[in-house]
């Protein structure tokens, strides 16, 4: 008898422990976010013996900025959902590596820069993976869409123009650039709770699925996609909060 009353205190004690164990806090939290935001357009030429008319790459800086709302569903993890503006585009200065002189089509551009600002509101939906409580180390990945609301003045440097205005849509004022864009999106960083506040640091890398100027046979590139690398502080004020079983 005592063995079964043991078994069966052994048994309930087993099975609260169970249930503490697998009620979770979930909670809900809306925030705001700020940073710096480094962007550049891959251009591939669909002739590769034109590929001379590119220049070198490089990274124009911006600023990023928006709100965020985010559900931990879980242990370990939920999904974030952030709204924001983005100060992207591209940059471009030709410059030969082993000395001389850049010619094309017959015109000199060394030296000259070549480049474009590009202002977008992009809408990331990230599944949000963590480890730790009070600090946590988190991944963030996901699909993201974008919107062109905003474009600087197209190149008026009237030598980068004459080598290029044949062919190139980059100077070419009838051609405008895709108002869309998607990409897939992957950052990783730390949290700090703060009692009512979280604070937030994220580096994030961004890879455009989608070209900002036309890519038929035809047309100058094949590929002109966008590329973001940003490094972000947030602030999360959790709003509601709930147990599941």
């Amino acid at each position: 008898m005592r063995k079964l009353i043991f078994l069966l205190l052994v048994f309930v004690s087993f099975v609260a422990n169970a249930q503490t164990r697998s009620r979770f806090e979930q909670e809900v939290s809306v925030g705001g976010s700020v940073g710096l935001n480094m962007s550049q357009v891959r251009f591939l030429h669909n002739d590769l013996m034109n590929s001379n008319q590119l220049g070198e790459l490089g990274w124009t800086k911006g600023v990023t900025a928006g709100v965020s709302m985010r559900y931990i569903a879980q242990k370990h993890f939920g999904v974030q959902l952030e709204v924001n503006y983005a100060q992207c585009g591209w940059y471009e200065k030709y410059e030969n590596k082993g000395g001389g002189s850049v010619f094309v089509n017959g015109v000199d551009l060394t030296g000259k820069v070549i480049e474009q600002d590009l202002s977008y509101i992009n809408i990331p939906l990230l599944a949000h993976i963590y480890f730790g409580n009070d600090f946590r180390f988190f991944v963030n990945f996901g699909p993201k869409i974008g919107f062109l609301i905003d474009e600087g003045d197209k190149c008026d440097d009237p030598d980068i123009k004459s080598a290029l205005i044949e062919n190139d849509p980059r100077v070419r004022e009838d051609i405008e650039e895709s108002k869309f864009d998607y990409s897939l999106c992957a950052g990783c960083g730390f949290e700090v709770n703060l009692g009512k506040v979280k604070t937030l640091a994220e580096f994030r890398w961004m890879y455009g699925l989608q070209d900002v100027y036309p890519h038929e046979r035809d047309d100058a590139f094949q590929r002109s996609n966008n590329q973001n690398l940003a490094f972000t502080l947030c602030v999360f004020l959790p709003v509601a909060k709930f147990h599941s079983n």
